[in-house]
């Protein structure tokens, strides 16, 4: 299915990069995988001892209640592979800030357990980054196993960032399955976000970076964890983290509907009096305009 991926090292009397700590670490977070992840132990293992380089596979369940738990406590017991075990479910982007802090390596890479990214593409990273890149995007060429629905929301979304981000882009059909480098992992490991989303952090971190085109197959197994709310939410956090448009935009709404609630009250005071109404309305607009100030 997939072209033959050139080993990292073509030389294998060059022992400089072995001689080193931990080179990378692929970090996969998990939720409830246990379908997928023998096949994906496999296929990853078997590409990542071909690359004769230090790496490190680490698995991040995030709150499982299969048997995700026991098959990576399992795994763990190989040279090279470790689990880290979150006391719930936090969420995907949660579980990756959790692998950045815990990773020992110079640079990591983002994978899903489903097989969906395909870990045959490791090398091909590695090799950009050695290049001279700081950060290597996986961008798919297309959305197999997407339902219409999603395809279509997704292509909204990127449009309406595009829009309210104009100093930075985030970019389309690049999902988590990524490298990030030593200088890029720093930064990011400084930053004092609580909630980080990942697909729109590492690009405003503006790095050198470049993308591999690759073809995104359908799940290996098992069914996404992901449902539209939470992608709904997902993408409400992105906008409301990197602009803030939204929150200018109800500024200015509160600030003429005030002036408007003012008008109409001062015309209807001259014609009628004062009344209860017309301080409830006046309070109401006060403290819109003084909630939008606030958040902006």
């Amino acid at each position: 299915m997939f072209n033959k991926v050139t080993p990292l090292l073509k030389d294998k009397k060059d022992t400089s990069l072995t001689s080193r700590s931990v080179l990378f670490t692929v970090i996969v977070p998990c939720f409830n995988e246990a379908e997928a992840l023998p096949e994906f132990q496999k296929q990853t293992l078997a590409v990542l001892d071909q690359m004769q380089v230090p790496y490190e596979l680490l698995y991040v369940n995030d709150g499982s209640t299969d048997e995700t738990q026991i098959l990576i406590d399992q795994y763990a017991q190989n040279l090279g592979v470790r689990a880290l075990h979150l006391s719930r479910n936090f969420g995907k982007e949660s579980a990756m800030n959790a692998g950045i802090d815990y990773a020992n390596a110079q640079a990591i890479i983002f994978m899903d357990a489903d097989l969906q990214d395909p870990p045959q593409l490791i090398p091909q990273m590695v090799n950009t980054w050695l290049d001279g890149f700081d950060i290597v995007n996986m961008k798919r060429k297309g959305r197999q196993g997407d339902t219409t629905t999603k395809k279509v929301t997704a292509k909204l979304y990127y449009c309406l960032m595009k829009k309210l981000n104009p100093s930075f882009v985030i970019p389309e059909q690049v999902s988590d399955f990524r490298l990030i480098g030593p200088k890029p992992l720093a930064a990011l490991k400084t930053m004092p976000e609580r909630m980080m989303v990942m697909k729109g952090m590492i690009p405003w971190l503006g790095f050198n970076t470049t993308e591999i085109l690759y073809n995104r197959v359908a799940r290996e197994a098992g069914l996404t964890k992901w449902n539209y709310w939470g992608l709904i939410d997902l993408a409400i956090e992105g906008i409301i983290s990197f602009s803030k448009k939204p929150i200018r935009w109800y500024t200015f709404a509160a600030i003429v509907i005030s002036l408007i609630t003012a008008v109409a009250i001062g015309f209807d005071t001259a014609q009628h009096g004062a009344n209860l109404i017309h301080l409830i309305a006046f309070i109401l607009t006060f403290l819109s305009v003084g909630i939008a100030l606030i958040f902006d």
